[in-house]
């Protein structure tokens, strides 16, 4: 008989090792490694073992197509994001920190679908059916056909599928929380949860049944769990934001139907999460007039302009180093565009700590946002306010040109529907550009010609 094998098992990203380890050589987590005893004697007895079938392969030219149906929820922002809608036979992760409002969102989704395409399932591991009774009255989600299942057993819920497969949704809150009892592994270990989530991926093929999963994430906002956790659904939704303000971001990490650059805004009301209609005024509406360091740029988030305000504070430096703090952009990419105009322009930033926020908590990464950084740099350096109907575009390159940026009629018209007057864009862009009554379009070349005309 051959002796169980025994290893140990980094529960963070699957790495194996035959001694035990304090951090983890793969994913540098600590503590993460647990025994595991693999007894290979058992594998035919093993009741969770798939049944393999025959199968040979064939062209790709006659392999049949098939065109999966897409549900939509009934709330554009979310379906925006997931590319249409929500895909039959597909799994879907959504991670969020605690308390941002991932199952009132999930909610709200079921009992749309409950009152479109028939009956749901909301599978609850952290709550009870009455608790969820609770929030659906206060969320006005009564709904006949939205079913509550509050149970941690998986194979309940497997049992439950295999003699009721007409649910057109099916929930699970949280992966962390349901497990397979027989296994030897407690909740939310990465034996368990990849497990599950094989058996979930398995399901939702075969019946067609679209399934969401609800996440937990760390304290570094990385979604908790096995990093294969990721790879096995079809789709990776975050829902961001945070306590200090109403409104919450969701973004696709990944997407198989879709694309992974939209961007979906809601808000968090007493009725639930509803969605922002026009979010480039529910962003730049608080705005401070003859305030020096702030101006407008319209940013790009996939297939959508948000204005966003651009901020910056330039101070006296208050230790022999000078800070650089930036919120909502990459610090590296601020002491960039500072060296730009040190080195371009004879700006002297080595006495001052420089600051930069991109209000509301957003973050954007295009590279659009370079020339907004600079005006609200060289605005609060000179201490000049700049004009509150002025809006900015434009990469900068090392060498200190403004180099063209993509979509910039879609910009612009988004700008002309809330009012802005004046708008400087690359020239390189402008070659494209008609002239506008409506606002007034400034092309420039490089940095030095730009602060000429924001300063004047």
């Amino acid at each position: 008989m051959a002796k169980p094998k025994k290893y140990y098992l980094c529960q963070e990203c699957g790495y194996k090792s035959v001694n035990w380890m304090g951090k983890c050589s793969n994913c540098g987590s600590w503590d993460s490694f647990e025994e595991v005893i693999e007894d290979k004697s058992n594998v035919k007895n093993n009741k969770y073992a798939l049944e393999r079938e025959e199968k040979e392969p064939q062209p790709i030219t006659k392999i049949s197509s098939v065109k999966r149906q897409r549900y939509q929820t009934n709330i554009t922002e979310l379906d925006r994001v997931l590319g249409g809608g929500i895909v039959s036979g597909s799994l879907i992760l959504l991670g969020g920190a605690p308390g941002i409002g991932k199952s009132t969102l999930i909610l709200q989704v079921a009992s749309l679908f409950s009152q479109k395409y028939g009956k749901t399932l909301y599978l609850s591991g952290e709550e009870s059916a009455s608790q969820i009774k609770m929030r659906a009255e206060r969320l006005n989600c009564m709904e006949e056909n939205l079913n509550i299942l509050d149970e941690r057993d998986y194979m309940v819920l497997e049992n439950h599928i295999s003699k009721n497969k007409d649910y057109s949704l099916i929930v699970v809150d949280s992966i962390q929380t349901v497990h397979i009892p027989e296994l030897d592994a407690a909740p939310g270990n990465l034996t368990q949860i990849k497990e599950v989530t094989n058996r979930l991926v398995k399901l939702a093929k075969t019946t067609e049944i679209p399934v969401v999963l609800i996440g937990h994430v760390t304290k570094e906002g990385e979604l908790a769990g096995p990093r294969v956790l990721e790879h096995l659904v079809d789709t990776v939704l975050q829902f961001e934001g945070d306590n200090y303000h109403l409104y919450r971001m969701l973004r696709a990490k990944k997407n198989r139907f879709g694309s992974t650059n939209e961007i979906g805004v809601f808000e968090m009301k007493e009725n639930g999460i509803n969605e922002v209609a026009n979010p480039s005024s529910f962003f730049i509406n608080e705005r401070s007039a003859d305030v020096s360091g702030s101006i407008i740029t319209p940013a790009l988030e996939g297939s959508r302009v948000l204005l966003v305000e651009v901020q910056s504070l330039v101070t006296d430096a208050a230790f022999p180093s000078p800070q650089r703090l930036a919120k909502g952009v990459d610090y590296k990419r601020l002491s960039l565009l500072l060296a730009v105009l040190e080195k371009r322009l004879g700006a002297n930033f080595k006495e001052h700590d420089v600051n930069l926020n991109i209000t509301g908590g957003l973050t954007v990464e295009e590279p659009g946002l370079d020339l907004a950084i600079i005006a609200a740099v060289v605005s609060s350096y000179k201490d000049i306010s700049l004009a509150k109907d002025l809006a900015v575009i434009g990469e900068v390159g090392l060498g200190g040109e403004v180099r063209a940026v993509g979509q910039v009629k879609k910009r612009i018209n988004e700008l002309k529907k809330l009012s802005f007057k004046k708008v400087i864009i690359p020239a390189a862009n402008a070659k494209n550009i008609a002239f506008d009554p409506e606002i007034k379009i400034d092309a420039v070349k490089d940095i030095a010609e730009f602060v000429k005309i924001i300063l004047n």
